[in-house]
């Protein structure tokens, strides 16, 4: 009764500690959401007051909090990015001296979103790697995925194509995991416009897709007409015009009751371009003046600037040179105004940038303090360690004696456990060679007394049997007198140069024919020249045991690849195959001479169970490491490594 109500208190506070982070995440999103018809004046002396209070009330991880507060505050309503990143050093200076472990990742994430607003990508990816550093040890997968989105934003902002990819694709995982349905469309949006910038319109449309269904179970109706936007865009880039209409006419009916101006002048322009492709003039135009209207309506310079270039070349198509000039001159009046204003934007982020250079410098010392600290309490462990040193010398002095005494016995120990082994070992061989000997017995019987009464597929039979069970036994003599030969010290495993891929190559053509017979492709595409240096014979009977047992293991239809890496002065040799794959427990027992481990193959070939043991006896003793993976179901790949000879 007590363990279960100790379970019970363990349980709840673990679903309250997740409810706790989830809530914290939950915040730090929504201090990034622009409250409507709210004065920016009211919103600052509410925190500062929040500030105030902390402080008076000693409580500091609200203190903390209200410093990240007037950060984003000032990042994203005032656009003072220095005195945001001002309020945010403060916030972690507070968090490191306190140790607020998940504070601290999202001062890092706010810090990230200050230097990505300024244009400066490399500082902000460098604050997310220190987020994602810190949230590295933790199973939050909530705030891991609001790193990676964030990380995400600033490769495609950077064009870092790839590391975008691998950060919504991740999220994608994430957030189907955590069933948060609106990130995971958002998700699968971000991928489908980083597939469209490759061109790859496809998988493009199949990920807005997916995006617009999750949307609209969710009544997210700003976000459907974007998707509806984006899938009318790729229509219009296959030259699908009447699908890419019906999309943007259905984003256009949102934007109209979401009176949604900016999103209007998008829809209007992407309709007014589908009609150019598509030579109807008139019929764009139309679109393109009420594009005009709506864009002027909230001062959207962009969707503007597009209207004009797109009215230019209707109205040139259409002969009307007049309008086309004026069209013309009046997109060079807004691109213009546009540069003006990128000009005054990139000089501001310019100074904001300086300005913030001297705020890393506070940065940079904050590091130094840390790491201060960190000497000391490194300082502090060694000479604690140092202590338990001096302990366990003392318990050493005092084991020795046991452990001499003890010596002995385990030395006694061991050489039972040898004969153990031998005992095992001469028990394996002597039902490994009664099982086939007998069957041969029954055979030459069968044959010598009944030949008259047996058919002629009766005696096919038989002499297919037959051979097995011959071939088995030739392969177990084959391997215990190698393995015998080794232990003995007749070998002399006298290393040798030779072209790893002519012996992979023979074994490849050697063991061909009983591929073909389970139909198994071999593939080996080591045709260059693979030197090493080790004793031939013993690597050739390695490699030859492992194709074989592929086989043995494969079904019919089945791969097995032979492959060949570069190591530290070896080369690693894999033998890879589809076959049926070991559980964990089967992978264990292998190897080991004290353990019978012989399996059915998938034509019901009997193993010897000493083919591994004799592979890994050669390996080692050529100075390599022998090993296997493998996946019940699924395949195996046994490996081993041998020296090149190289200095």
């Amino acid at each position: 009764m007590k363990v279960f109500f100790a379970f019970m208190v363990l349980l709840l506070s673990s679903g309250a500690i997740t409810a706790q982070n989830d809530a914290d995440v939950r915040w730090f999103e929504d201090l990034f959401i622009i409250p409507k018809n709210k004065p920016i004046d009211e919103e600052r002396r509410v925190a500062e007051l929040k500030r105030l209070n902390a402080l008076e009330t000693h409580d500091q991880e609200g203190e903390v909090r209200t410093l990240i507060e007037l950060g984003v505050l000032h990042l994203t309503r005032v656009n003072d990015y220095e005195q945001a990143l001002g309020w945010l050093i403060r916030s972690l200076t507070l968090e490191d001296s306190l140790g607020l472990h998940r504070e601290k990742i999202f001062t890092y994430i706010a810090m990230s979103r200050v230097f990505e607003a300024v244009g400066d990508y490399y500082k902000s990816a460098d604050f997310l790697k220190e987020a994602e550093a810190l949230d590295a040890n933790d199973d939050d997968l909530l705030m891991r995925s609001l790193i990676l989105n964030e990380a995400g934003q600033v490769n495609a902002a950077h064009g870092n194509i790839d590391e975008a990819f691998d950060d919504y694709r991740q999220l994608l995982i994430y957030s189907r995991q955590l069933e948060l349905r609106a990130q995971e469309a958002d998700a699968l949006f971000h991928l489908g416009q980083l597939l469209t910038r490759q061109k790859k319109y496809k998988e493009a449309l199949q990920s807005h897709k997916e995006a617009l269904t999750i949307r609209r179970s969710i009544h997210d109706k700003s976000k459907e007409a974007m998707s509806l936007n984006d899938i009318g865009e790729l229509y219009r880039s296959t030259k699908n015009y009447e699908r890419s209409l019906a999309n943007h006419v259905a984003a256009l009916e949102i934007r109209q009751k979401l009176k949604d101006e900016s999103g209007l002048a998008e829809s209007y322009n992407s309709v007014g371009a589908l009609y150019i492709a598509k030579k109807d003039y008139k019929r764009a135009i139309a679109n393109l003046e009420l594009a005009l209207q709506a864009s002027r309506e909230v001062h959207d310079q962009e969707q503007t600037l597009k209207t004009y270039e797109y009215l230019s070349q209707c109205y040139k198509e259409l002969k009307d040179y007049k309008k086309a000039l004026e069209s013309k001159e009046s997109s060079l009046g807004i691109l213009d105004f546009i540069q003006n204003e990128k000009n005054e934007r990139q000089l501001l982020e310019t100074q904001n940038r300086y300005q913030m250079k001297k705020k890393e410098g506070e940065i940079d010392k904050l590091e130094l303090d840390r790491t201060q600290r960190e000497k000391v309490i490194e300082a502090q462990t060694k000479l604690r360690n140092f202590l338990f040193l001096l302990i366990a010398l003392g318990m050493v002095i005092s084991l020795l004696v046991l452990y001499l005494y003890f010596l002995k016995r385990r030395s006694n120990r061991k050489l039972q456990e040898i004969n153990d082994t031998k005992d095992k070992l001469f028990s394996i061989i002597g039902h490994d060679l009664k099982g086939p000997l007998n069957s041969l017995t029954a055979f030459s019987t069968l044959l010598l007394h009944h030949t008259d009464s047996l058919t002629k597929d009766e005696i096919k039979m038989l002499s297919l049997d037959l051979d097995k069970s011959l071939k088995n036994l030739f392969t177990l003599l084959e391997n215990l007198l190698e393995w015998g030969r080794s232990q003995s010290g007749n070998i002399d495993f006298k290393p040798e140069a030779f072209d790893l891929a002519i012996v992979l190559k023979e074994n490849q053509d050697l063991l061909k024919g009983l591929a073909e017979n389970k139909k198994i492709t071999i593939v080996n595409d080591n045709a260059a020249s693979l030197p090493v240096k080790a004793h031939h014979n013993s690597i050739n009977t390695v490699v030859r045991n492992l194709i074989s047992n592929a086989i043995k293991f494969t079904p019919e239809g089945g791969k097995i690849t032979l492959k060949v890496e570069p190591a530290e002065r070896q080369l690693r040799v894999s033998v890879e195959d589809t076959g049926v794959g070991m559980s964990e427990a089967a992978i264990q027992r292998l190897f080991k001479i004290g353990t019978k481990h012989s399996t059915l193959g998938t034509a019901q070939e009997k193993g010897t169970g000493l083919g591994l043991v004799l592979c890994k006896d050669f390996v080692e003793k050529n100075g390599g490491t022998i090993g296997v993976e493998s996946i019940e179901g699924k395949g195996s790949t046994f490996y081993f490594t041998v020296p090149t000879g190289s200095s």
